[in-house]
């Protein structure tokens, strides 16, 4: 099995709820939206493993990963991207000697069923303003996504929300409520020029149905990867 990776490199952990854990990072090429804000690239011909400064040619192949993965020491196993969740089956084929957290834009649904065994999902949501062509429907499909990979006692889910400079308060509240019960809570990641006032305002109206937390990426105030 192979898939074709972005990069790969040990770093904390900047975003959500779990902020500041060690991770090795596992980047993967190719996603299936078009958020304005978003600052990975969708292609690669090769992938940087930053564990060893080997330039390695795509697709890597699932034995390689594997390898760093039983050797390294942290505190989990980070499937970003790009979209993971469009190579579901490259994640499946690796033996999970370190909890698998999976970073996913929630709109594969028919792949998010081959990750149950993830132990945490960081799962977007998308808001109207982030540029996704038929936000609708691929509202429809998170929603489907959060149900499957929901919050247990054995995998830990929580929903995260960018904000851009704009967006829609009531519409972030109602499409919460939809996936409150299959997380554990929510994180309001705010865009540069966000208003901050906005968002503490959308904060205190959530935390009425659920734990939401407003956290900023903070690898970038760190100066990390």
């Amino acid at each position: 099995m192979k898939a074709n990776l972005t990069e790969i490199f040990e770093s904390v952990q900047g975003e959500g709820f779990y902020v500041g854990v060690r991770q090795l990072f596992i980047r993967f090429a190719g996603c299936n939206l078009n958020c304005y804000y978003c600052d990975t690239p969708k292609t690669a011909e090769n992938c940087l493993d930053m564990t060893s400064g080997k330039i390695l040619e795509n697709p890597v192949s699932a034995e390689y990963v594997q390898k760093l993965i039983n050797s390294s020491k942290v505190h989990s196993v980070c499937f970003t991207g790009g979209e993971p969740m469009l190579q579901a089956e490259f994640i499946a084929s690796l033996n999970k000697t370190r909890p698998f957290y999976l970073e996913t834009n929630m709109t594969l649904p028919e792949k998010a069923r081959l990750l149950r065994f993830c132990d945490i999902v960081a799962g977007d949501m998308k808001v109207r303003e982030s540029g996704v062509r038929n936000y609708d429907e691929i509202l429809q499909k998170t929603v489907k996504c959060f149900k499957i990979l929901r919050n247990t006692r054995k995998r830990r889910t929580f929903c995260k929300i960018v904000l851009p400079e704009t967006f829609d308060a009531e519409e972030v509240i109602n499409s919460s409520y939809e996936i409150k019960s299959f997380v554990f809570g929510f994180v309001l990641q705010p865009v540069f020029g966000c208003s901050v006032d906005k968002i503490l305002m959308l904060q205190k109206r959530m935390i009425d149905f659920a734990d939401t937390r407003i956290i900023p990426q903070v690898h970038k105030y760190l100066g990390v990867r």
